[in-house]
């Protein structure tokens, strides 16, 4: 009996040491724990993903080897770390979830697909883009025909003045729909009223997509026989509703566009897309497919929304804590703009202070702090990094939020300081260490729409504003909420329009 027991001990001792075994190389991390992993770890570590792996990687470097659960996540912290990384083909892939394995039955779109389908699919939708106007100074019309819009519902909701003050206005209500017209413009061809219930709707569908998206892959990674047993003890249905009501919502669009569509002039992004699709319709190795355009513009809508959104939102933020630096922008906008007219992309090589402080927004604020997860593109290989092996199947994350708060780096990384990237001669220089975008083959396609449409709402704003706390109420937090991305929490500010000459 005492030897059977033993044994038994044995067994179980032999069984646990296995399953806290980690694979041969795999980078220095905490101890692997059965079953979860290191999830209890990075959650006592803190309570968003990019503190919790901050900590990982301060106690055992910039290469750090974690599971969550059986699934290895391998976390990159250092700047040459992250640029090597994004420039190799082995790890250009993207991690596999339970929805493109059970119920999309393949990966989709330009976010979260892989190898050739995602080469072929960035390429063509790229280069079209940027054919209709994407990033250049054409669609810059529409950018300040949504300013305008944003200028009517700030001072709407400001008040008249008439009983000597104005109303405190929620930032992030006058700021949804910022930048999301100026890339539905190329994508559709239309442009919805700021106020319209059905976009906003969509709009704050997406921030809760992202709000519940986990970097490090969460309960469907740790449990997927769980997450399919049980999906309504997860975040799946939640997920999968939200999502499918932007999936219908861009069906809807192409629904209408192959009504109207003329083929011998397309108009826009969709029409270009639908046209594709016929012509390969006969090509059975095709992926160009229905499918594939609703996915690829959830992607462009999901992505066009939230981080634009985020990081004009921070930027206000920043104006109203750090006055000082809002008085030197609009200084610098007086003199070479003046406020007789709207700010052009065209000024912009005449604002070096301006540009700078967008750059110190985009460090110090990192709305994608680890990125969109990366993994080792051919499955059925794992990859030697630094000395490292990183599993096939691994999770690879890029943690950018560490890159661009590195005292090393920075010095006082904590501080919003935008004379950081100005030269002894006042010009704005390159960084190589801001990556708010990402880096190499999977770096953000949308960067330059995106910083246009951020520098020409910024500069519209305070050049017309000055921002302010309102008196009686906190001081708004710079602590940020969210998960994927983050964004600053609610706070209210004062607008007065700038009279003064």
């Amino acid at each position: 009996m005492i030897f059977e027991l033993v044994l038994l001990a044995a067994t179980a001792l032999l069984i646990l040491k296995l399953l806290m075994t980690k694979p041969y190389k795999f980078p220095p991390g905490p101890t692997r724990w059965p079953i979860i992993g290191n999830m209890l770890q990075l959650k006592r570590w803190g309570s968003l993903p990019h503190f919790s792996l901050g900590e990982a990687a301060r106690q055992y470097g910039d290469v750090v080897g974690l599971y969550s659960g059986r699934v290895p996540v391998i976390l990159i912290s250092s700047l040459d770390g992250i640029k090597e990384a994004s420039s190799r083909d082995d790890l250009a892939g993207r991690p596999t979830s339970i929805v493109q394995t059970k119920i999309d039955k393949g990966d989709y779109g330009v976010i979260l697909s892989s190898g050739e389908r995602w080469k072929e699919q960035r390429r063509f939708t790229l280069r079209h883009l940027r054919d209709l106007g994407f990033g250049k100074r054409s669609l810059e019309g529409i950018a300040h025909e949504e300013l305008e819009a944003v200028f009517d519902e700030v001072d709407k909701l400001s008040g008249d003045g008439k009983t000597g003050s104005k109303n405190p206005v929620c930032v992030h209500d006058i700021l949804g729909t910022a930048g999301i017209n100026v890339l539905w413009h190329i994508i559709s061809g239309e442009r919805y009223s700021h106020s319209d219930p059905h976009l906003n709707k969509l709009i704050d569908n997406v921030k809760k997509l992202i709000t519940i998206s986990d970097p490090s892959g969460g309960v469907s990674v740790v449990f997927p026989i769980f997450t399919s047993l049980f999906p309504f003890w997860t975040q799946l249905p939640t997920f999968l509703e939200l999502r499918n009501s932007l999936h219908q919502f861009i069906k809807e669009e192409i629904t209408g566009h192959k009504k109207t569509m003329d083929s011998e002039n397309l108009r826009d992004f969709l029409d270009i897309y639908i046209s594709e699709i016929e012509k390969q319709r006969s090509n059975s190795t095709t992926y160009f497919s229905e499918k594939q355009l609703v996915q690829t513009c959830v992607d462009l809508f999901m992505a066009g929304s939230d981080t634009t959104f985020n990081s004009l939102t921070f930027s206000v933020l920043y104006m109203i804590l750090y006055p000082e630096v809002q008085c030197k922008v609009q200084k610098e906008l007086d003199i070479v703009v003046g406020r007789d007219r709207l700010p052009s992309l065209e000024d912009r090589p005449n604002l070096p202070y301006v540009e700078a402080t967008l750059h110190e927004v985009l460090r110090l604020s990192s709305v994608a702090p680890l990125a969109v997860p990366h993994s080792p593109l051919y499955a059925e290989k794992d990859v030697e990094f630094r000395g490292y092996i990183i599993p096939k199947k691994s999770r690879v994350i890029l943690n950018l939020y560490a890159v661009h708060h590195d005292p090393k780096i920075w010095g006082d990384p904590h501080n919003f300081r935008p004379e950081r990237f100005l030269d002894d001669n006042g010009r704005v220089t390159k960084h190589e260490a801001l990556i708010p975008f990402g880096a190499g083959k999977r770096a953000c396609l949308g960067e330059a729409l995106a910083r246009n449409n951020l520098f020409l709402f910024f500069t519209g704003l305070v050049q017309r504003y000055s921002m302010t706390i309102p008196n009686g109420l906190p001081v708004p937090s710079e602590d940020p909420e969210g998960g994927l991305t983050l964004v600053p929490k609610s706070f209210k500010a004062l607008f007065e329009v700038r009279t003064e000459r």
